[in-house]
């Protein structure tokens, strides 16, 4: 008897003892996994936390040549000087000057002296000062295409019809014009033939009443039908109501000469708020109003 008893408390002691051992096996979440490895799992980052970083772009800078020194030295030899263009990889490189008639500087240079080339000026309507505050909603440059067949070979606004070709236009998103005291950069997004029924010249809004600046609707509508008949789309650049912008224009010989057929460059004043990009992402136009 008490062999007996003795074999029943040693089976119940083994027992209680593999009770206990399971027990604190299932405690545990993972048994084959140290109790290091699950924390460092948890703080790996997730796939989506990985692919936002990997897609991050890197900011692109572009900054504005500085311009001041050049637009004081020639404005002191003429006080007609507001500002400067400039255009890379371009000879547009020069001062722009303004008065009271759209003739003065058809044949004169920043000087005031004969050229045949004339000046790059602006348009007798536009308001100038020393930043881009005093500017107008829509300012206009023009100049002129000394070459017939819009080659890019001659002077003046000659050198625009780069434009016209869509891998010049895709490395070249910018276009700088500067006021006496602020240098500007200008994002271009619309490069268009377009004859001269589109009044995209207009600067106030209603000449024949007052001196008043466009309305944000009547430039809306300017930009609208500029993208309508530009060469190429410009897919990432907005322009909105309260946007200034610039129009470089030209005479043009595609269609054979005519006095009614321009060559046009829109841009609009880049903010703060603007990104900036290497490259303009352009596709052609298919849908463009052509020119009659």
């Amino acid at each position: 008897m008490k062999k007996k008893s003795l074999s029943k408390v040693l089976a119940l002691l083994l027992a209680t003892m593999m009770l206990f051992s399971a027990a604190a096996c299932n405690g545990r979440e993972n048994p084959n996994q140290p109790e290091e490895e699950t924390k460092q799992e948890e703080t790996q980052p997730s796939e989506e936390e990985k692919e936002a970083e990997e897609e991050k772009e890197p900011e692109v800078e572009i900054d504005a040549p500085t311009l001041g020194e050049k637009i004081a030295e020639i404005k002191a030899k003429n006080d007609d000087v507001v500002g400067w263009l400039q255009i890379p990889d371009t000879e547009i490189n020069a001062a722009v000057v303004h008065t009271t008639n759209n003739d003065f500087y058809l044949r004169k240079n920043e000087l005031k002296e004969y050229s045949w080339t004339g000046s790059y000026f602006a348009d007798c309507e536009c308001t100038f000062g020393p930043t881009s505050e005093e500017l107008s909603r829509s300012t206009i440059i023009y100049g002129h295409n000394v070459n017939y067949d819009d080659g890019v070979d001659k002077e003046r606004f000659s050198q625009l019809f780069h434009f016209a070709d869509i891998e010049w236009a895709k490395e070249h998103p910018y276009i700088f014009f500067s006021t006496p005291e602020e240098d500007m950069i200008w994002e271009v997004f619309a490069c268009a033939y377009t004859t001269t029924d589109f009044n995209y010249i207009q600067v106030l809004k209603d000449r024949n009443v007052s001196k008043e600046q466009i309305t944000e609707a009547q430039m809306i509508n300017i930009v609208n039908e500029a993208r309508e008949r530009s060469e190429y789309d410009y897919n990432d650049v907005e322009v909105n109501g309260d946007d200034k912008i610039l129009t470089l224009s030209t005479c043009s010989y595609k269609y054979g000469i005519r006095n009614d057929v321009r060559f046009i460059v829109m841009a609009k004043l880049v903010t703060e708020d603007d990104k900036l990009v290497e490259t303009a992402n352009i596709t052609v136009n298919e849908d463009k109003k052509e020119v009659q």
